[in-house]
């Protein structure tokens, strides 16, 4: 019975050790979760710009004759809206305006640094999101 004592100390860091994994996994996973929906809001809001730009130039004569809108504005407000602060600088957008010129179509894609993922084998993870707005252009 004497040589079975303290046969326990590994058994419990080995389990320490699993559960220690476990946590730095779920907060890796809630911290790219959280990073994908702030992307996804980023894109959001960037269609959101768009769309009211057109309305802007819908008032204004910006507009093709057709009432459609013109890529150069979408991407410019695009920009603007993405020049507002630091973190929306870092986000690589490709823009499509599609369906007669009033559909505007958002890819948004980030690359974001994981939490412990140097504990997983990945420093960053890159983050896509998609976002669509429709313009209210009466042309």
């Amino acid at each position: 019975m004497s040589d079975d004592r303290g046969s326990t100390v590994p058994l419990i860091l080995g389990f320490f050790l699993v559960a220690l994994l476990v946590v730095a996994g779920a907060v890796a996973l809630g911290d790219a979760f959280v990073d994908q929906r702030g992307l996804q809001d980023i894109c959001d809001g960037a269609a959101a710009a768009a769309a009211a730009s057109a309305a802007d130039l819908d008032r204004t004569g910006g507009l093709t004759a057709g009432g459609s809108l013109r890529f150069a504005g979408v991407e410019g407000a695009v920009d603007a809206y993405l020049a507002r602060d630091a973190e929306r600088r870092r986000v690589e957008v490709q823009a499509d305006v599609s369906d007669g010129g009033t559909l505007i179509t958002l890819r948004c894609e980030q690359t974001m640094s994981l939490a412990f993922g140097a504990l997983f084998g990945r420093r960053e993870v890159r983050h896509t999101a998609t976002a669509s707005a429709r313009a209210a252009v009466t042309g």
